[in-house]
């Protein structure tokens, strides 16, 4: 079974598991905006030879999710995360203006156990697509390297405590399996350069991150 099969079929289960109770609670039906901030380590290899950490470095992450909730429990959303990266240490070490970043977007697929109650844990699963690039360099002489590719999967577990019926606030930790599968480089003044990874290049990688989120139902 592929990675993809793997999360759909993760998705679908959670899915169904939450139809029963879902299908007993009030209508509740809306939107929702969600804030996060989350601190992003990185893990595997990101398909240049070099480790995720050697390329783009551990992240500071804020993100924007839109859901909407069909109940209380069940919702379903959108989000997108720019991720400020510290970069690779060694090759800025030297003076070198660095700047790194990871853009993270895609759905997400989210039930809460205890809608109603002031401690509310929830879990979810996701897929989307990753994009991630390092400049080098000031001005037009500069030197800029991108990758991206699917974020195969994602889960994550939190913890929500309601402050009022609109507002909950509280801590999460997200875990997500990547692939990265075309790559594009510029050195200095010359043209980009675009190709995609072989299938020897590709490499898993994943992210690790914890964080907080502010949640608003509208």
């Amino acid at each position: 079974m592929t990675a993809r099969h793997f999360i759909a079929s993760l998705a679908l289960t959670s899915c169904l598991g939450a139809l029963p109770a879902a299908a007993q609670e009030p209508s509740n039906s809306g939107l929702a905006l969600g804030v996060r901030g989350a601190f992003g380590i990185p893990a595997g290899d990101a398909g240049t030879d070099l480790s995720l950490k050697d390329t783009f470095g551990s992240t500071v992450a804020p993100q924007v999710d839109v859901s909407y909730f069909f109940n209380r429990r069940l919702s379903l959303g959108a989000y997108f995360q720019y991720g400020i990266g510290s970069g690779p240490g060694d090759e800025c070490s030297d003076g070198a203006d660095c700047k790194a970043k990871v853009l993270r977007f895609g759905i997400d697929l989210d039930y809460h156990f205890r809608p109603d109650g002031f401690v509310s844990p929830w879990v979810g699963v996701g897929v989307g697509y990753e994009i991630g690039s390092l400049e080098v360099g000031e001005g037009a002489g500069n030197s800029w390297f991108k990758l991206e590719g699917y974020d195969l999967g994602h889960a994550h577990f939190g913890v929500d405590l309601q402050l009022t019926r609109s507002i909950a606030v509280g801590p999460y930790i997200s875990a997500s399996v990547g692939q990265y599968n075309k790559a594009t480089i510029r050195l200095g003044n010359a043209a980009e350069l675009s190709d995609d990874l072989s299938s020897d290049e590709k490499q898993i990688h994943v992210w690790i991150q914890p964080g907080v989120r502010v949640q608003f139902r509208l």
